[in-house]
């Protein structure tokens, strides 16, 4: 609630407390490394594993998303961190969900289930054996990325509301063009004008699950996006 308060207020001024300002960079290594012990471990043993991941070439659902998707994931630690609500090991069981969770990937339009089951049994190969015995709460996070999304009820985890914020969140950075409208575009057989389209109907609906997805991102992200979108419509439409 306190949160929320100030979100309304100074946006700014929070981002800046919880060291977010610098929101669209970071370092990769970092977040594979855990130098600053933000988590248990390290993630080394799970770069290799997606670094060899057989959709790397993915049009969109390839290496870099799913490494976005774990560094948004890592700065929704730090920012957890500091509030006391996330621990070592949730950040850890997050993180690994992260990296995994589009291993795989067929890169085809189709039932996004076949895809989650394609990573959880990846998953169930490659997890270490101290993270073996978390294998049912870092699939419960991984299948919350499953879209069209699926109401999770009452008894949803914050780590899960944390991933469907960051695996959407390429929709919000300067790359969009390339990673969506033409990444995105070649996986689903799509023109630039039709996944612009499609785009817009995706922004409209779109919510934030975590108070950090409202923090880091936020509405005005949301209509930034919306206004650029129709403004690319508007100019290839003929």
């Amino acid at each position: 609630m306190y949160i929320n308060v100030l979100i309304q207020k100074n946006k700014k001024g929070v981002l800046h407390m919880l060291g977010l300002e610098n929101r669209f960079t970071g370092d990769l290594v970092e977040v594979i490394t855990n130098p600053h012990g933000l988590y248990e471990g390290d993630l080394r043993h799970y770069a290799r594993v997606v670094f060899s991941a057989p959709n790397i070439h993915n049009g969109y659902h390839g290496l870099r998303h799913m490494l976005h998707v774990t560094w948004v994931c890592y700065k929704a630690c730090e920012y957890y961190a500091r509030l006391g609500l996330l621990g070592p090991r949730r950040m850890r069981s997050l993180l690994i969900a992260a990296l995994l969770h589009d291993y795989g990937h067929t890169g085809r339009p189709g039932n996004d289930a076949n895809n989650i089951k394609i990573a959880l049994d990846a998953m169930h190969l490659v997890l270490l054996p101290e993270d073996f015995e978390y294998f049912a709460r870092i699939s419960n996070i991984l299948c919350a990325t499953q879209y069209p999304h699926k109401h999770l009820g009452r008894a949803e985890l914050l780590e899960q509301s944390i991933i469907r914020d960051a695996d959407m969140s390429q929709a919000f950075g300067g790359a969009w063009i390339g990673e969506i409208v033409a990444g995105f575009g070649s996986e689903l057989g799509k023109t630039p004008l039709e996944m612009l389209e499609q785009q817009l109907k995706f922004l409209q609906g779109v919510h934030f699950s975590s108070d950090f997805g409202k923090i880091f991102f936020g509405q005005d992200a949301v209509k930034a996006k919306v206004r650029e979108t129709e403004a690319l419509i508007e100019i290839l439409t003929v």
